[in-house]
């Protein structure tokens, strides 16, 4: 089933092509341009007294590029509902509290999504087939929302020394780990070209470099380093390097993905990380955990307040 994640505690990231859960107002038809009935004039909810017809549910929707499998649809469709009206409870609130964005914001945040595009974002979003003044006010909406959810939740949470130790010392399983080796690899595409990488390295060619110039596998470009990985996180014939000193080249390793030649780096002994490697990664789990909590319940609060009536049947429709 496909999922809507927007019920975490952060406001929801506007990804480009993903999901715009912008909730603006919805302008009136023109007089004589909706049918009696149709999906322009037909209300699945109302917030405040503003409604979200039907119409503008299933343009939202569409643009999210969900496609549910039939015995799924209703329950993705209620979900997705149930976000516009959070959405659209949440700019409310950010506009009784005299909540801002401004321009130069606004123009970084489209600058972040320029940047990752080969290009015009205009030209990208038109053939996506979306307004780029829609979208541009979607992102408005999602700096508002984010600055909301800063203010009235991330504000409100923190996390103490005193909790990373009790969670360390209640979960201290959790932190054990296995034999890990970091080893780097070449691969390529014929046995005959591995035995020629192989002469190579035995005439003291260096590892990395030759891993740059040679293999075909994606860490390449790293001078073919695998990082550290425990036993069955690779394929079987990575197992190999589990029985090599440290510093030592194997021979040519045939598996489906071509023939590996590989070198072990360093290898770590099993044994369960301190509380110091690991205080980073509990503070961030904990934090988050709270900050769920603390927006789920300040969403019920929002919730008290407002006045709303939702029409799921609509969505049969």
């Amino acid at each position: 089933m496909n999922s809507i994640r927007l019920a975490k505690y952060t406001a929801p990231a506007l990804i480009l092509g993903l999901l715009f859960f912008a909730c603006k107002k919805k302008e009136g038809p023109q007089q004589g341009s909706a049918r009696p009935g149709s999906a322009d004039v037909k209300i699945v909810a109302t917030v405040d007294g503003d409604p979200i017809t039907l119409g503008e549910f299933l343009e939202r929707f569409t643009r999210a590029g969900i496609k549910p499998d039939r015995d799924d649809e209703m329950t993705v469709k209620t979900e997705f509902l149930n976000r516009l009206i959070e959405r659209k409870m949440m700019l409310r609130e950010a506009q009784r509290k005299r909540i801002k964005v401004g321009l130069p914001e606004l123009n970084a945040r489209i600058e972040t999504f320029r940047s990752g595009q080969n290009k015009d974002i205009k030209e990208t979003l038109a053939g996506m087939g979306i307004d780029f003044e829609k979208w541009k006010a979607d992102i408005w909406e999602d700096l508002m929302v984010e600055k909301l959810t800063t203010r009235e939740v991330d504000r409100h949470v923190s996390v103490s020394g005193a909790e990373i130790r009790r969670y360390y010392q209640a979960n201290a399983s959790e932190f054990d780990r296995p034999e890990q080796v970091q080893a780097r690899q070449i691969v390529v595409s014929t046995e005959e070209e591995a035995r020629t990488v192989l002469e190579a390295l035995r005439n003291k060619t260096d590892f990395a470099a030759l891993a740059k110039q040679k293999s075909t596998a994606p860490e390449a470009a790293n001078g073919g380093d695998l990082g550290y990985f425990a036993m069955g996180e690779m394929p079987a014939e990575f197992n190999v390097v589990f029985r090599m000193p440290k510093g030592a080249v194997s021979g040519v390793v045939k598996s489906p993905y071509g023939f590996h030649i590989f070198k072990l780096e360093e290898k770590r002994s099993a044994g369960r990380r301190s509380l110091e490697e690991v205080t980073r990664e509990i503070h961030d789990k904990l934090l988050l955990e709270k900050q769920e909590t603390r927006h789920h319940q300040w969403l019920k609060e929002l919730r008290t307040r407002a006045k709303f009536e939702v029409n799921y049947q609509a969505l049969e429709q």
